[in-house]
């Protein structure tokens, strides 16, 4: 049969040869019953003869990736499996058939600086090699690099150790398809998670090749593109003992920049929680702004590809603001521009897009949805509140340090504090996201759209509730037993009054 035919059972995408091989020798769950499987016998004697497969703990895979205590859950066998069953999901995929060139079979694998993610990264390259994959291995670096090296390399697509802002006990894997396509539980993890939990690991040979790949210069001019006639100015960096202080000082300083740092120091402890959505992981950068007089801050998560910005005061700069600062500026150079942010933004967002002359498009919460859409409407720029922000030009993806140079750039034609730029845009009252623990989190959706069907009534993402003086959205978590709420209006005093009778239904937030 020739491989051009040769695909899995219930898979659209063809499959090599190679690929095929590998499966029936790691016992694919979907062997037993595909017709292209010339040796069953074989398999099954295979498979009686292996030993009892340790179990992967389901509760590792997440919605967007695959996160546990490591090693307690994940360990370097959990890693070899999970790199192996990557790169045969990567290589069986459409996308991945289309790639040419000499990195159209590899994998690009790279780690952040805990204590743990280099003998995972190691395990994982192994699990990739395995499969005769080739193995294009970039060593300790941030988020954001493996889908510059990806896009950039032509590679089938690449896999992140990192737990990103858990703390320092965790660690997991990011995967992301060719081009920066994003890889989640609707776009492959599924397929990844069964065949992981279906495989053994097994030892050399290696039947790929591992090559080592250094991308500090093409990453730093990559990144430098996005800076427009930066001046000089004093900002604090916190990089929450995370990988944003390997490359990102040096960039800012080439750009001439007066960098106070903050917990640099890259050794897997964190001083301060890694989430910068968190109040208290932003105090000590909200003091030395202050303290320095610094024009403003900004505070990286643990794998750098997200970030907050702080102005001059210390005042958090909400990320649907900045999607609306960022927003604007993207359709001043591109008219007519779609621009991409999540449900729960601001209505500033949308009427800054629409006033500048842009094409304002709402979507759901999740890197996969913003991703797609960005792909949908060739839109240069996507923002979400959780601090992401996503960039054509970035291969589709997510950047903080991007965001860093795009924010830098429009500072940089003001002599205005910061927080004058953004007092414009800070026009509505908001409760930010707050977290609600309840028993039927599909009935309690359903009590609000009822209780307020008055007003313009969606289900985009959980239930939106738009009146003329405020709107409110609560959603399911995609990552937690949760409902989430955030609730606007134009004034104080409506936004307690709305968020008092929206509370008298879903009860007490909890702190999550």
């Amino acid at each position: 049969m020739s491989e051009d035919h040769r695909h899995c059972p219930g898979e659209k995408y063809t499959i090599s040869d190679a690929v095929c091989g590998g499966r029936r020798d790691r016992h694919y769950p979907k062997c037993k019953e595909c017709q292209f499987n010339d040796n069953p016998a074989a398999t099954a004697k295979a498979r009686r003869a292996s030993p009892a497969v340790p179990a992967i703990p389901d509760g590792i895979f997440k919605a967007y990736d695959i996160r546990g205590k490591s090693p307690g859950e994940i360990n370097e066998d959990v890693a070899w499996r999970i790199g192996y069953a990557t790169a045969q999901f990567l290589l069986g995929s459409d996308a991945a058939a289309k790639l040419t060139g000499e990195n159209a079979k590899a994998i690009v694998v790279g780690g952040d600086m805990r204590p743990t993610s280099d003998p995972l990264s190691k395990a994982v390259m192994e699990g990739v090699l395995a499969t005769g994959a080739d193995c294009l291995a970039v060593g300790e670096v941030e988020t954001p690099v493996i889908y510059y090296a990806v896009g950039s390399l032509g590679a089938a697509g690449g896999i992140m150790v990192t737990a990103s802002h858990n703390p320092a006990e965790y660690n997991g894997f990011k995967i992301t398809g060719p081009g920066g396509l994003p890889i989640g539980e609707s776009t492959g993890l599924g397929e990844i998670k069964t065949l992981a939990q279906n495989l053994e690991r097994a030892g050399g040979p290696f039947k790929g090749k591992l090559r080592q790949i250094d991308l500090s210069n093409g990453y730093i001019q990559h990144v430098r593109r996005f800076a427009d006639n930066i001046t000089p100015m004093r900002i604090v960096m916190d990089g929450s003992n995370g990988m944003s202080s390997k490359w990102t000082p040096m960039i800012l300083h080439d750009l001439g920049l007066d960098v106070v740092p903050l917990y640099f120091e890259r050794t897997g402890v964190f001083v301060h929680n890694p989430n910068p959505l968190h109040d208290e992981a932003v105090a000590d950068l909200r003091q030395k702004i202050i303290e320095t007089q610094a024009r403003f801050g900004v505070c990286f998560d643990g794998d750098a590809d997200r970030c907050v910005i702080l102005d001059e005061n210390g005042d958090r700069v909400a990320g649907a603001t900045l999607t609306a600062l960022l927003g604007r500026d993207f359709v001043k150079r591109e008219p007519g521009a779609s621009i991409i942010y999540d449900l729960r933004s601001s209505w500033v967002v949308r009427e800054e897009i629409t006033e500048a002359g842009g094409v304002p498009r709402r979507e759901r919460v999740g890197h996969s949805f913003m991703k797609a859409a960005l792909r949908k409407f060739n839109a240069p720029f996507g923002g979400e509140l959780s601090g992401h922000f996503y960039y054509r030009d970035n291969y589709y993806c997510d950047s903080a340090v991007i965001t860093l140079m795009k924010v830098l750039s429009i500072v940089s034609r003001s002599e205005a504090p910061f927080s004058e730029i953004l007092e414009p845009l800070r026009r509505y009252h908001n409760t930010g996201e707050v977290n609600f623990r309840v028993a039927d989190k599909d009935a309690l959706i359903k009590e609000l759209a009822r209780t307020f069907s008055d007003g313009k009534v969606d289900f985009l993402d959980g239930v939106t509730v738009e009146f003329e003086a405020w709107w409110f959205n609560c959603r399911k978590s995609n990552t937690e037993p949760l409902l989430r709420l955030i609730v606007e209006a134009k004034t104080e005093e409506l936004l307690r009054e709305m968020f008092d009778k929206l509370k008298a239904i879903l009860g007490q937030p909890v702190n999550e």
